[in-house]
């Protein structure tokens, strides 16, 4: 739904169809930013598949070759030209420092997971690959974001005024933006502790069970020997 509402106006190549501002004194924005949007949406799309369990078990070679894509295709040309689009972007501080952190974490998780899949540590591969899932969907969530602070705290201003219609576009896309990438990574962290934790807890409660199951064979091996000798256990 998100791709659908927001990636055609893009795809017209019409830099009057941008929700997003254009500097005046850096032409290639809005080329730069239609490139990011379309390797954007290889991220998101192949994201999605990477994550669903039954395609990853059931066609590995299906997973490997997606995966390569999100990060090939994907992620890393996408991460890096929202750095370049995020230290040239007219919406303020607040969405300049937001967009840098969020490539920044982006690139960073996405690599992270990609050496540990070369080096076979699965297992670190995928808790990387989850905090690079999360902050691919942050996208998502931060349109969702901006619908809420529109109906509440910032609605549309009634000014036609272009210095007041800047001022309220800077201040909903940063507070939409930051609390967009940190929400989904600190999900994704939780359902990684959790999961983790849920782990440990099973792997206890097994050698508990393999433990109490040992122990009458252990008695009556104890006892046997102990008859054999003529002595009884103490």
């Amino acid at each position: 739904m998100f791709l659908v509402l927001s990636l055609p106006r893009y795809l017209t190549l019409d830099p009057r169809q941008s929700r997003v501002p254009q500097p005046g004194d850096f032409t290639l924005h809005y080329p730069l930013l239609v490139a990011h949007i379309l390797f954007g949406t290889v991220a998101i799309v192949t994201c999605c598949l990477q994550i669903w369990p039954w395609l990853r078990q059931a066609h590995p070679t299906v997973h490997r070759v997606s995966g390569r894509l999100y990060v090939f295709a994907g992620v890393l040309p996408a991460g890096a030209l929202g750095l370049v689009l995020a230290a040239t972007s007219p919406s303020g501080l607040t969405m300049r420092m937001s967009s840098l952190m969020l490539s920044s974490l982006w690139l960073i998780c996405t690599i992270a997971g990609y050496r540990t899949a070369r080096q076979r540590r699965w297992g670190d591969h995928r808790r990387w690959m989850v905090r690079s899932f999360a902050l691919t969907m942050a996208i998502v969530l931060s349109r969702v974001y901006l619908l809420l602070l529109m109906a509440t705290v910032l609605p549309v201003p009634a000014s036609d005024d272009p210095a007041v219609q800047d001022a309220w576009n800077d201040a909903l896309v940063g507070n939409a933006d930051w609390p967009a990438w940190i929400t989904t990574l600190l999900i994704a962290e939780w359902w990684l502790v959790e999961r983790g934790a849920g782990a440990k807890h099973k792997a206890r409660a097994a050698r508990r069970k393999a433990a109490a199951a040992a122990s009458p064979r252990d008695n009556d091996q104890t006892r046997t020997s102990a008859e054999e000798r003529g002595t009884a256990p103490s």
